[in-house]
């Protein structure tokens, strides 16, 4: 089991710097239970759609990404259960941010992303495993 969040969504769907996509790639399909707090594919949608309005894909390869995300029956779990802890993370990030950290550390699961700075959040209880992205996004 592992936790993904938007920013490695995003990146597993449309970036093309290989190297971070591969190493993105070969972790999930090392581990095929993909689990997400409710709101990550709401978020990822989000950023996929603000990609398409500064014309980085098209807005047919938005409705493809976010058909692969459906077809990826993504395990999106509750996040009321999780408030108290997010609440506690907020602190020191997003409570969007705080609910993986906080999923990940309920389920003893790691939590993969691309957001370097979930990995300095300070009293984080799970492994946090980041992925570089390019800057062409």
């Amino acid at each position: 089991m592992i936790v993904l969040d938007a920013s490695v969504l995003v990146t597993v769907l449309v970036d093309d710097d290989a190297t971070s996509t591969d190493v993105a790639l070969q972790r999930m399909r090392d581990d095929l239970h993909w689990v997400v707090p409710e709101h990550a594919i709401i978020e990822t949608v989000h950023a996929l759609r603000g990609l398409m309005l500064v014309g980085k894909i098209s807005h047919r390869q938005l409705d493809e990404h976010t058909q692969t995300l459906v077809d990826w029956a993504l395990d999106a779990w509750p996040t009321i259960p999780l408030l108290s802890r997010v609440l506690e993370l907020a602190h020191n990030v997003s409570a969007y941010d705080a609910a993986y950290i906080a999923l990940a550390e309920e389920l003893g699961a790691p939590l993969m992303t691309a957001d370097g700075r979930l990995a300095r959040v300070p009293g984080v209880r799970c492994p946090v495993v980041t992925i570089a992205v390019s800057d062409s996004r």
